[in-house]
């Protein structure tokens, strides 16, 4: 009975957040790209913003991060966020969600 509100409360809270649901979910976020365009939106609705001196311009490296062009500082979608350097796949931790 308790397993039952949990998966009831977090069903509603990822779709109270805009979250597809199940199969779509599975369907929109099929690709790591996927996943970091959501993410992207989501912090960068404007596109980019440098968190420490606040330039909308940027590159972004090879390895994905974005560098920005005035103070050179190195950031990435997930950068400041429970999903900061994690080893796994962005696939996996949407699929956990």
């Amino acid at each position: 009975m308790h397993l039952s509100r949990v998966t009831t409360t977090c069903s509603v809270l990822g779709h109270a957040r805009g979250l597809p649901q199940n199969l779509e979910m599975e369907e929109r976020f099929n690709t790591e790209a996927a996943c970091v365009e959501y993410l992207q939106q989501l912090r960068w609705p404007e596109g980019f913003v440098c968190p420490r001196c606040g330039t909308e311009k940027s590159w972004q490296t090879c390895s994905g991060l974005y560098r920005c062009q005035r103070c050179e500082l190195e950031t990435s979608v997930t950068a400041g966020t429970i999903l900061h350097r994690t080893r796994k796949p962005l696939r996996l931790w949407f699929r956990a969600m």
